[in-house]
């Protein structure tokens, strides 16, 4: 492919076009912002690398029906698991569910501690938290609790969860959502109420956001069928109903709706935000799990609609018929760790006589993600180009995290404040980059400074080839990227 002149990447005008403030941080291409124009780049979800582990496996007797929703965290030097899982005796009735809990010295290996707290029939010690919850005259199980670590809390308020929650004189049926808390992660406590006034059905997603100091939920609401809605609250005790913030894709999830957010806030870079939902296909009753993606957690987009981040195994795997993710997401050097519990049951499988079946088995798995590689802009063989919006950086070099396949490159040229290819900095005396790199800085034939444009208008044009780039960032002297 021959090089890119600046001439074909003109766009608007510098002049009148209000410049992104990018300063030092990481950018990620999760959707089409960096896109001024583009020519034969699109989005692509990055599919999550199975292990193929059983990571936790039903083996008690309080587990005999299903494992269901679960969360992971890291914490006080141990990753920490809590799940729920149901019983043939309890099934289904309010009493039908425990809420557990496993650790990990490795996030591979997972125990379930003997806990003085609840005995199960003549079982004295079990890794069971409780069976019920709550004040008198509103205790009931929880289902889909999602868990969460919130460091700016008062020592008793420090671990939360939302799930469902059953408050009686609320309507029929009165499953409202509920928010629980404990000063340890294992002893907790339900508030009287609910924490808002919704339906409530499948695993919430809550967590205290970084850059607003709020408690933000997300949850099951109605849209192009099953959808997510959102609220935010000062308060965790007190949200407002949610309001849409994703629903399936109207031209490419079609007969597809949305059970689970299993949302974040990505906690290895700015302005960034998942969801891991599982979209519910109605025309094969399977469930797999795609990925959306925000830069302020209220506006979502589908990167790739059609992409499965964590797809269905092949039939008689143990996860070829329903999958959903768990809450949390846990890094080890450069490379992250996602959990999901897979069934071979498809969605109108899932019943008592079928549940019970040794093969029918809900087991939960790990799968692997490197550093931010969710979503590339990527090109194949033929090549492709883009020039993004105005830019204000900070930094002294470029550094890019890129997979550059067999016969490929990515070449980066900067643009000045005429749209003209900065001396120096143009694509064409940009060195090609090659291989496959989490952090690789940029060179040109005399070196790879670009402080000359910082706190200056500036587009970047990228050319690439055969290639995946997930992220750039400007990084200062002496900085490591990140």
């Amino acid at each position: 492919m021959p090089l890119i002149t600046a001439a074909l990447l003109v766009c608007a005008s510098v002049a009148g076009a209000e410049p992104l403030q990018i300063g030092n941080h990481k950018q990620f291409f999760i959707d089409t912002q960096f896109f001024a124009e583009a020519h034969h780049v699109a989005l692509r979800v990055c599919t999550a690398e199975k292990t193929g582990e059983h990571t936790l496996e039903p083996d008690q007797p309080w587990e005999s029906a299903s494992l269901n929703w679960f969360s992971v965290i890291e914490d006080t030097g141990k990753y920490r698991m809590w799940y729920e899982a149901y019983d043939v005796e309890g099934w289904p009735t309010s009493d039908d569910t425990s809420f557990c809990y496993a650790e990990s010295a490795d996030g591979v290996h997972w125990q379930k501690p003997s806990l003085d707290l609840v005995k199960y029939h003549d079982i004295e010690q079990t890794n069971i938290l409780f069976r019920m919850i709550g004040t008198a005259g509103a205790r009931s199980r929880v289902h889909g609790a999602g868990v969460f670590l919130d460091r700016n809390a008062p020592e008793p308020e420090r671990y939360k969860a939302v799930s469902q929650g059953i408050f009686a004189g609320l309507g029929d049926p009165p499953h409202r959502v509920a928010g629980m808390y404990s000063p340890d992660g294992l002893h907790w406590t339900r508030y009287p109420e609910p924490i808002c006034p919704v339906f409530a059905d499948s695993q919430y997603s809550a967590f205290r956001d970084a850059r607003s100091g709020q408690y933000v939920l997300l949850g099951r609401v109605g849209g192009r069928g099953r959808a997510i809605g959102r609220s935010q609250s000062a308060s965790f005790t007190r949200f407002d109903p949610l309001a849409l913030v994703l629903e399936s894709h109207e031209r490419d999830m079609p007969q597809c709706d949305i059970y689970n957010p299993a949302a974040i806030q990505y906690p290895y870079a700015e302005n960034v935000y998942f969801m891991f939902p599982s979209v519910y296909r109605h025309d094969t009753d399977t469930l797999d799990v795609a990925l959306a993606a925000s830069r302020d957690g209220v506006r979502w987009t589908w990167p790739e609609p059609v992409a499965r981040f964590v797809p269905l195994g092949a039939p008689g795997d143990f996860d070829s018929g329903s999958l959903y993710m768990g809450q949390g997401i846990l890094r080890r050097d450069d490379e992250l760790w996602l959990y999901y519990s897979g069934s071979p049951l498809k969605h109108n499988e899932a019943e008592l006589p079928n549940l019970t079946i040794p093969g029918n088995r809900r087991i939960y798995s790990r799968v692997t993600v490197p550093l931010d590689r969710f979503v590339a802009a990527a090109a194949g063989p033929e090549g492709g180009s883009f020039v993004t919006p105005v830019l204000l950086f900070e930094g002294d070099s470029l550094v890019l995290n890129v997979q550059v396949l067999e016969r490929g490159h990515v070449r980066v040229g900067l643009l000045d404040d005429r749209d003209q290819p900065v001396p120096g900095r143009s694509v064409e005396e940009c060195l090609p980059v090659a291989g496959d790199h989490t952090a690789v800085t940029v060179a040109w034939s005399d070196g790879s400074r670009v402080s000359s444009r910082a706190a200056a208008p500036t587009r970047l044009v990228f050319q690439i080839q055969n290639a995946r780039l997930y992220t750039f960032q400007f990084v200062p002297s002496g900085k490591e990227p990140g």
